[in-house]
């Protein structure tokens, strides 16, 4: 019988408001089913944003993408606003977080696809 305590079962959302200027919050979410898909997590960003103290400025954002930033016990990106390499970790609406490779205490982006489609080609920080 093992007296170690149990680990956290968190995921954290990178909800990124501007990525040239680095405009990012985290988001907590607990207990999260990694069997859920990827649209069912996005709905329940969207609706804790809605409510959540401090994200006042990220609730008119249309945040459409998601993308696994980093995974624990990996090597870290060199961007610090977004992982720009690693395209497969992109998460696809239809899959399941554990398909996806989500593990608990992955760090997941929350964005909008257009705006890193243009911060990909010039990744420049403007602050």
């Amino acid at each position: 019988m093992s007296t170690e305590p149990e680990s956290p079962k968190l995921l954290i959302i990178r909800v990124i408001k501007s990525m040239e200027y680095r405009t990012i919050k985290n988001l907590i979410l607990k207990d999260i089913d990694l069997n859920i898909k990827v649209s069912e997590l996005k709905d329940i960003i969207t609706k804790t944003l809605q409510t959540a103290p401090g994200f006042a400025p990220f609730r008119t954002k249309p945040f459409d993408t998601l993308k696994i930033f980093f995974i624990p016990h990996k090597q870290k990106p060199n961007n610090l606003t977004i992982n720009l390499d690693n395209d497969h970790y992109f998460l696809k609406d239809d899959a399941t977080l554990a398909e996806s490779g989500v593990v608990y205490e992955t760090e997941i982006s929350y964005f909008i696809m257009s705006e890193y489609e243009t911060y990909k080609q010039n990744p420049q920080v403007k602050w």
